[in-house]
Parts: structure tokens; sequence; C-alpha cells
């Protein structure tokens, strides 16, 4: 996990995450990281008005680029194709050209 995505979950934690005894929204001083692997963090938030101590691990989900999946009609596409050529790639190639 780099620096920008943990700027951005304790921006996230700011917005959403409340006290769970007293309600109060928590500050940057009040969050503390504990631990990163690449997708995640642990956060522990603790409440400036009652003292409460919170545990939080956040995931985080880049988002995919879903032109790259294969989908199934690509795969019998490729299927069919493989059954119908006849390993002549020069052939293949020259004729793509034209």
């Amino acid at each position: 996990m780099n620096y920008e995505d943990l700027k951005e979950l304790v921006r996230y934690l700011k917005k959403v995450t409340k006290c769970s005894e007293c309600n109060s929204h928590f500050v940057n001083d009040d969050i503390s990281v504990l631990a990163t692997i690449p997708l995640e963090a642990i956060f522990q938030l603790n409440c400036q008005k009652c003292s409460n101590t919170m545990l939080v691990n956040i995931g985080i989900k880049h988002e995919r680029d879903h032109r790259a999946i294969v989908t199934e009609q690509d795969v019998k596409e490729m299927h069919n194709f493989l059954d119908n050529f006849n390993g002549d790639f020069k052939g293949l190639f020259n004729h793509s050209k034209k």
C-alpha cells in the first residue's frame, strides 16, 4: 500500500467513522496506522472525548480494466480458429496485410 492510498483511507475514516461509544468524529491525531499489506491496512482510532479505542481493518480495491478480461466468446473463437488453422503463419500474416 502506498502513501497516497493511506492518505485516502484516513480521509475516508474521518468522513464515515464515528466513535462507537460517544458518536464523535475522528481527526488526524486520533488515527494511527498499525500495519499495512499491499491491499489492506489496520488502524487504531482513539477518541479524544471518551478515550474509547477502536481497531479498524480496511481493504482497498483497485478498479480493474474490464477491457482486458477474456470472455467465454473469446475462448470459443480462438478454439474455432485453432481447429481450422493449418500452421502456416507466413500465409496467415501475409494474408492479413492484403
